[in-house]
């Protein structure tokens, strides 16, 4: 496993954005956010890349997700 591409990342992020609906809702005790993190997680793994690696080089993209989802949530528009 290596680390992945930004351009991999951003399309990994904007599936977990596209499924946040599902994903939420199978959440179980984890937070939203950590919901988040988990499929963004699985699906670096998924795609051949090293998780923690990918993550700490493109945390800029992860943040840009999790305002995101932050923004939609101050919005009222929630999946909770």
């Amino acid at each position: 496993m290596s680390r992945i591409s930004a351009e991999t990342f951003e399309q990994i992020c904007a599936g977990v954005w596209r499924d946040r609906a599902a994903l939420l809702c199978r959440r179980g005790i984890a937070s939203c956010e950590e919901a988040l993190i988990r499929a963004v997680y699985w699906r670096i793994s998924k795609a051949g890349g090293e998780p923690e690696q990918s993550l700490k080089d493109h945390t800029s993209l992860l943040d840009n997700l999790l305002e995101h989802y932050r923004d939609e949530t101050v919005e009222g528009k929630a999946f909770e």
